[in-house]
């Protein structure tokens, strides 16, 4: 069989021998920054490409892969490169350069170290090694500096997903299915509308091109977007994803950027051209469902579908917001993606590289999106990230920047340490009903969110064994934790306000977000705890959630103190509302009391939200770790537990993907059965009772 290497700048043949642990590596971070920029390039917005307003960062053009060997004998090996690529190797006698790769090397049995130096600048340098006994995988380091400089060197990014050696990351592609509209028909002026029938992501086909010249076409989440051609015509910023395609008399042809839709209209603008039918390639990743869950009501089954559906469509090469509308990578909306992914998919390349084409490269100049509270939460999500997917090397990768980037966020505080006001750093929190009290004091959600983030940095400086570092962000932590009931609390409301102002005094909004945020880190005693959950909580003068984004936030916090009943009915409630609507795919924003097209409405314009979004997916995540019960307790799933909770239905079942292997849990109003992945785990009853779960056994107790 034969193998195509891309080295040197020319595709070189050569054979293959059996070995398959080989992986492509590259420098950590590289290609999750590459592809974030891939994918943020693509948001059409008014007629045009729509670019991020916060900095973009480049993968290192040149990187130098290496690793140290001990050789019997002399080692023949292949090796690919994307890029332009040079192999020198280190012996008792020196250093020593070939000139080229030519598709197979030998490597000298005297060498104590293979160094390979790449230079690409469209893609990540990638290199692919195998031999008898060397093969490129995570054991091997990159650096970006020089062969001298051994300070900058770091574990190398490797993925199960690129072992082909003809295929380096930055060459391979998305699977795509060919889909035809479920129905046409024609609009006025020789147009053309299709309806997919769901929301889709992919390339559209124009079938049966006749004559030549520009058409408009118009990707739309609803029907009555896409018949909106008077705003694309008229006022270019009123209709979001629209865009000119100019076409030649052809057979058939494909626009090769992929867009998210549900319905297609095109519109002849000028010439003598029409469309005579439209179809698409629709594109996925390709993960396969791992997770899945099922229970006693049908409509939490048919959530549960939708919101999978849902993410898959937003979990592209790295994790963006929306498909239609934006196609950027937002820290708020991913984070809360990885937590989803974690209990379908497991996919932690996806959220490896996702977390990386946030972080981006030093200097640091503003916060992550330019929000506040996005660069808090990445901090938690790189804590969490390690904790599911058991990644032995992220630690050591990432640090440096995660220093960095702790360094800048403690710039930006204010003398008394908390996060201060500024007019260039966003205080987002949410899109809320009313306004928000953001300006002119400390937001107590900040300085919880703040809190974890400093916890969780010195959880990873641990790690990494940077001592003097974790301290300090730990003595931080604790400082600003216990200011927060002390400084925020209202006796007379019985909660935490939202706003600290300047002159110390509280501000009168009182808000769900630092309160909710509260229960599941644990702020509050038995008694404020039980003031939280009457004064808030439950208590429907409290401004109400509207985005799923805070609501997957409130929910958990419902879960953490055992309102699982109310929980559930929420979910079929807010959920099952926009399934009622004839969502294929869940929103960015749902009230209920919007109707007809103008719960289309958002940002001012018209069709200005996005109705597939990726924070709206969140039940697979609280049906996960709340329902089926699901937790790790160890990095990778080593050990977990398992504490079911039926939450008012009377039986539910699924399965979690861990790195162990997938864990089963059935519980009904009889029993709980448990199917152990390869980890350590302990099944928690509902009524307390605790049970060891032996690796890979089946237990079983009856309620």
């Amino acid at each position: 069989m034969k193998r195509l290497f891309l080295t040197a700048g020319i595709l070189v043949n050569c054979c293959a021998w059996t070995h398959d642990a080989a992986r492509w590596i590259s420098y950590p971070g590289d290609y999750g920054i590459w592809w974030g920029n891939e994918l943020q390039s693509r948001r059409l917005q008014w007629g045009g490409r729509l670019t991020p307003f916060w900095p973009l960062y480049e993968s290192y053009n040149r990187v130098i892969f290496r690793r140290e060997v001990s050789l019997a004998a002399d080692e023949e090996l292949e090796i690919g490169a994307d890029g332009n690529a040079t192999v020198c190797w280190r012996s008792p006698s020196g250093f020593h350069e070939s000139s080229a790769i030519l598709g197979k090397f030998t490597l000298p049995k005297d060498a104590t170290e293979i160094e390979i130096r790449i230079q690409n600048s469209e893609r990540p340098p990638s290199v692919w090694v195998r031999g008898k006994n060397l093969v490129s995988d995570s054991s091997w380091k990159a650096t970006w500096t020089t062969s001298a400089d051994r300070s900058e060197d770091l574990p190398v990014d490797s993925s199960a997903r690129f072992t082909d050696p003809d295929t380096p990351p930055g060459l391979k592609k998305f699977p795509v299915e060919r889909r035809a509209a479920i129905w046409t028909r024609n609009t006025p002026g020789g147009g053309i509308l299709a309806d997919f029938g769901e929301e889709t992501y992919g390339y559209v086909r124009f079938l049966d091109v006749r004559g030549s010249g520009a058409v408009r076409v118009i990707y739309a989440e609803s029907e009555a977007e896409a018949l909106a051609v008077d705003l694309a015509n008229t006022r270019p910023g009123a209709l979001d994803g629209w865009e000119m395609v100019l076409l030649n008399a052809a057979t058939e042809t494909r626009r090769e950027i992929p867009h998210g839709f549900r319905y297609v209209h095109v519109i002849p603008a000028d010439g003598n051209v029409s469309v005579g039918a439209l179809a698409m390639d629709r594109e996925t990743k390709g993960l396969p469902v791992r997770g899945s869950f099922r229970c006693s009501d049908d409509e939490i089954n048919r959530i549960w579908e939708v919101a999978v559906r849902t993410l898959e469509l937003t979990c592209r090469e790295v994790f963006i917001e929306g498909v239609k509308r934006d196609h950027w990578v937002w820290s708020g909306d991913a984070v809360q993606s990885f937590l989803m992914n974690y209990y379908v998919f497991g996919d932690y390349d996806g959220c490896r590289d996702t977390l990386w084409a946030l972080r981006g490269k030093d200097p640091v100049k503003v916060h992550l999106n330019t929000i506040m509270d996005y660069t808090f939460y990445w901090f938690d999500a790189v804590e969490k990230y390690r904790l599911y997917s058991g990644d032995r090397h992220i630690a050591a990768q990432i640090y440096p920047r995660l220093k960095s980037l702790m360094e800048f966020a403690l710039s930006r505080l204010d003398s008394n340490g908390r996060p201060a006001n500024r007019p260039s750093d966003w205080i987002f929190v949410d899109w809320a009903g009313e306004p928000l009290h953001n300006e002119g004091g400390v937001v107590s959600f900040e300085q919880i969110l703040l809190v974890r983030a400093l916890e969780a940095a010195a959880a990873i400086a641990d790690e990494v064994g940077a001592r003097n570092d974790a301290d300090n962000y730990r003595s931080r932590a604790a400082a600003l934790r216990g200011e927060v009931v002390k400084l925020w609390w209202n006796p007379e409301k019985g909660a935490l306000m939202h706003l600290l102002k300047n002159d110390g005094a509280l501000d009168g909004q009182l808000t769900r977000y630092a309160n909710m945020f509260g229960i599941f880190y644990g702020y509050f005693d038995e008694h404020q705890l039980k003031s939280v959950i009457e004064n808030v909580m439950l208590n429907d003068r409290v401004m109400k959630i509207q985005t799923p984004y805070m609501r997957f936030y409130e929910l958990e916090a419902l879960c953490a103190i055992g309102r699982h009943r109310d929980v559930c009915e929420e979910i079929k409630s807010y959920w099952g509302g926009m399934l009622k609507l004839g969502a294929t795919s869940f929103w960015e924003l749902y009230n209920p009391a919007v109707q007809g097209d103008e719960q289309y409405a958002m940002y001012g314009r018209r069709f200005g939200k996005s109705l597939c979004h990726a924070w709206g997916a969140s039940p697979v995540y609280l049906l996960g770790k709340y329902f089926l019960g699901v937790t790790p307790l160890k990095p990778g799933f080593a050990e977990y537990e398992v504490k079911p909770n039926l939450g008012g239905l009377r039986w539910l079942e699924g399965e979690v993907p861990t790195p162990f292997g997938t864990i089963r849990v059935r519980i009904d109003e009889e029993k709980v059965v448990v199917v152990a992945g390869g980890g350590k785990g302990r099944l928690v009853l509902p009524d307390g009772r605790v049970f060891d779960i032996p690796a890979r056994e089946k237990v079983e107790i009856a309620r």
